[in-house]
């Protein structure tokens, strides 16, 4: 049996470990948020249905979901990436106060980095929506076309 050696990893290609960290750490919260705004959803679509004894259930669940529901967003993408990265979404948004909260946490995404494609998954957007997002933000960053938003983000300390 004749084995096919590996090509060689090149290890700028690599994120490095504190950017995959931070980057299963914001997937992981933003498919609960997921899974929570379904629940949500399916409960109110329940209660109707649920015999009396059950409904308080159900509108004590949607209120707990609810209030979960609201401390998460830009909050919580924001806790997450300034422990990781020691207040970097702050910063950037005193340096840069016209951005918007969107593209905020945008920067996050794109900081880590992300393609557009899994951006628009989780932002439950178009690919071309974040393209324009990237393109406003390009903008404010006052970047030349030749220059990377995710190299700018990433050197940005």
């Amino acid at each position: 049996m004749r084995t096919i050696p590996n090509p060689p990893i090149d290890p700028v290609m690599l994120p490095p470990v504190d950017q995959q960290m931070s980057r299963t750490s914001m997937l992981r919260e933003m498919r609960y948020t997921g899974v929570l705004k379904h629940v949500a959803e399916d409960l109110a679509k329940m209660e109707s249905v649920l015999p009396p004894e059950h409904r308080m259930t159900a509108k004590r669940l949607q209120r707990e979901v609810g209030e979960a529901l609201e401390s998460d967003g830009l909050a919580h993408v924001e806790h997450i990436m300034d422990s990781m990265h020691d207040g970097y979404l702050r910063r950037l948004a005193q340096d840069f106060p016209t951005l918007t909260p969107t593209e905020l946490r945008m920067a996050a995404f794109l900081r880590l980095p992300m393609p557009s494609k899994e951006i628009a998954s989780l932002f439950s957007c178009s690919v071309r929506s974040v393209e324009k997002h990237r393109e406003r933000m390009r903008k404010k960053f006052h970047l030349s076309p030749h220059e990377s938003l995710t190299m700018f983000l990433a050197s940005r300390v």
